[in-house]
């Protein structure tokens, strides 16, 4: 598997802060001009006998370590400055804001972020490259929710779906997580799925795709996630943002929201929308006062001119926009229009999807309705009413 490194440096370094990342790709090209990089199983040998250490640290510490043999090589930096290429007090920055994924989202994905978060996210993130015999190896997802648990399993299901025959999936519905109790052993199960090398770098134990209502309670399951390097993603976050931003009302909030008489709510989707539906009522339902009266599916949106159509019917309805497309150009192309119109929008698909892409080391499909099922075949002749025999022409 092949991740895209950022420049200068030995491994993929997650959500680092604009300006930290600028100076520390400075650094690193500085220190490569004197030491080559290491091989990357070099550098995860290294890294294991240094322990269990997080992300870029752990690599740059084995390959700090690994150059210490090199000590006959001549240094032009040393001899310019009494500081060494790692000093580790220079580089403190740059360690102490590496930090794991965003509570349940990616930054490039929220409304308004900066073009300079798209390119960190766009150098940072992994590549998967599958081998064109092997399907994708099915790995334990759980899908925790304070409630029944049918909206986080219809997402982590509609995933998996753009990996792999769902019927192969391995996915675990953890209900009515509603104390810290609750969280922490549902998490400590989690954990244990790790694999028994595996690396803090390699985001050990079970995927967790999860909801709560509560956001302090969120919170500190992406706390717990974190403190035993489980991945997570909480893919309800973005959607309630939206709602905020367009209802400007906090989440929870007993008041009616601004002067406009109702708004709208389009849930945009290029298969049957059903998903992007359930997310929006489960939403909908802490705001207990928003002046919405229905919910406007948009099921097989297929064109770039539907999806044009829908901002603007959203701009002109007061609407915020929820969409799953299975397409990241699609997705891409509706969040333009939103920013350039204003519109306030959530992609619920695509932030899941990355973080499967990352955790099972396989590319999605990246097409509506993803991997059929033995119970989703259809008849051959229904697949052929299309086809057209037509005559060799000059």
């Amino acid at each position: 598997m092949l991740p895209t490194m950022a420049p200068g440096c030995a491994h993929p370094v997650p959500w680092l802060s604009a300006p930290s990342f600028e100076r520390s790709q400075a650094r690193l090209r500085r220190a490569a001009t004197e030491f080559p990089v290491l091989p990357l199983p070099h550098t995860l040998q290294a890294a294991r006998r240094n322990g269990r250490r997080s992300g870029a640290l752990a690599l740059a510490v084995g390959l700090r370590r690994r150059r210490g043999s090199f000590s006959a090589r001549p240094s032009r930096l040393q001899a310019t400055s009494d500081k060494k290429a790692w000093d580790d007090t220079e580089d403190a920055d740059l360690w102490e804001n590496i930090r794991g994924p965003p509570p349940g989202q990616i930054n490039s994905f929220v409304p308004g972020a900066s073009l300079k978060d798209a390119k960190i996210f766009a150098a940072t993130r992994t590549i998967a490259v599958a081998p064109w015999s092997e399907d994708v190896t099915p790995k334990p997802i759980f899908a925790i929710s304070d409630g029944p648990g049918l909206v986080a399993e219809l997402v982590a299901k509609m995933g998996f779906r753009q990996f792999g025959d769902i019927s192969k999936s391995m996915v675990e519905v953890l209900a009515e997580v509603e104390t810290k109790e609750d969280v922490k052993a549902a998490i400590d199960k989690a954990a244990t799925l790790a694999p028994e090398e595996s690396l803090a770098i390699e985001q050990a134990g079970a995927m967790v795709i999860f909801s709560m209502s509560d956001q302090e309670m969120a919170e500190f399951l992406v706390a717990e996630c974190g403190q035993q390097g489980v991945p997570c993603i909480n893919f309800m976050e973005s959607v309630v943002l939206a709602l905020e931003s367009r209802l400007q009302l906090p989440r929870g909030s007993r008041d009616s929201p601004g002067a406009a008489s109702r708004y709208g709510v389009f849930a945009v989707s290029d298969s049957s929308a059903e998903a992007s539906y359930r997310i929006s009522c489960k939403a909908l339902k802490q705001f207990p006062k928003a002046k919405v009266q229905q919910i406007t599916c948009c099921p097989g949106v297929k064109s770039l001119q539907e999806i044009d159509h829908i901002v603007q019917e959203a701009l002109r309805r007061n609407g915020v926009i929820i969409y799953t497309l299975a397409s990241p150009g699609m997705s891409r192309f509706l969040r333009q229009q939103c920013e350039r119109a204003k519109v306030p929008y959530a992609d619920v698909f695509q932030p899941v999807v990355i973080a499967l892409k990352r955790y099972l080391d396989y590319p999605p499909v990246g097409v509506a309705g993803g991997h059929y099922s033995k119970e989703d075949r259809l008849p051959a002749k229904s697949l052929e009413l299309p086809w057209e025999e037509k005559p060799i022409i000059d």
